[in-house]
């Protein structure tokens, strides 16, 4: 196998986890680990909310701390890398809890996750994320 197959087969590994990762951050409101996931200077478009990271972190705890319970559960990821970027798609179904009205409702949202990477200094992270909602 050449060295350049390798590599793409490494950076779709990484990514895959990176993808996971952004999944258990949300699902377990572990705010602190977000910055590991996304670059600074990401752009985010959920249809209802555009912005930038710092905005997209105000959206994102004021949304996901609305709910007792959330699961998001990403489908292998459909992965392009060239160079430094790459793009990644990914289908999605969330499930979040509310504990209100008693004894609590779930919403379940069908969709998909459209993301851009790079590569910077040999890590990756996020550097754009549209949220397609499919079906609610």
């Amino acid at each position: 196998m050449s060295e350049a197959r390798i590599e793409t087969l490494l950076a779709k590994a990484q990514l895959t986890d990176l993808v996971a990762e952004y999944a258990n951050v949300i699902d377990w409101v572990d705010w602190p680990r977000l910055d590991a996931v996304f670059w600074p200077e990401a752009e985010f478009d959920f249809g209802m909310f555009k912005g930038d990271f710092a905005e997209y972190r105000k959206f994102v705890v004021d949304l996901e701390e609305g709910y007792a319970r959330r699961l998001h559960m990403f489908t292998l990821p459909s992965i392009s890398v060239s160079g430094n970027t790459a793009r990644i798609d990914a289908g999605c179904v969330i499930v979040c809890r509310t504990d209100e009205p008693a004894p609590g409702v779930d919403d379940t949202f069908w969709g998909r996750y459209l993301l851009t990477a790079e590569r910077r200094d040999g890590e990756w992270r996020l550097s754009g994320l549209t949220y397609v909602l499919n079906l609610l």
